[in-house]
């Protein structure tokens, strides 16, 4: 059973593990042969540990899954995707997975951003990741392809007009 919580400093070296080992297999597909390979856990878990103090509005929860963490969301509010709040990463390590942490991290972020006051919420995935199948079967509608402003990598938003509906298919 998937536990969710707010990131604490403490975290960053398995969040930073997470997210490495998740964008090593899951982006390998759709980047540049190697261009994950001078991306490290301990140059990761730098930039994890200041994250609460330098983005402090930001929602950066984790799950946990007996004492360890099985993946992470980072959310936020403002205007991205024409919609008012984004979901920026929503990784789950490969041996959680099928477990309901994801459902969970999402359904949290959502419920998240909309008590911040977003009426509705978007996020991107690497055109080709399977991951968009399972965000349209909670209802995500497709929209346009966009290059992603970070990588450069082209994306797919995927967006939730009614937030409400998105914690239906959730629930």
């Amino acid at each position: 059973m998937s536990s969710v919580r707010p990131f604490t400093v403490a975290d960053a070296p398995a969040v930073a593990a997470v997210q490495v080992c998740t964008c090593r297999l899951d982006h390998a597909p759709h980047v540049p042969p190697g261009f994950w390979d001078g991306v490290t856990v301990e140059a990761q878990t730098g930039d994890w540990r200041p994250w609460p103090a330098q983005y402090p509005d930001d929602l950066l929860l984790v799950a946990e899954d007996a004492g360890e963490i099985a993946g992470y969301v980072l959310a936020r509010c403002g205007p991205s995707h024409g919609t008012d709040a984004e979901v920026m990463a929503l990784p789950v390590r490969p041996a959680s997975r099928g477990q309901g942490h994801g459902r969970a991290l999402l359904r949290a972020a959502v419920e998240g951003v909309q008590a911040a006051g977003a009426r509705s919420v978007g996020l991107a995935t690497l055109e080709g990741n399977p991951v968009r199948a399972w965000y349209g079967v909670r209802g995500g509608r497709e929209v346009a392809t966009r290059e992603d402003d970070v990588d450069g990598w082209p994306g797919r938003e995927v967006v939730w007009p009614d937030p409400g509906a998105l914690l239906a298919a959730l629930a």
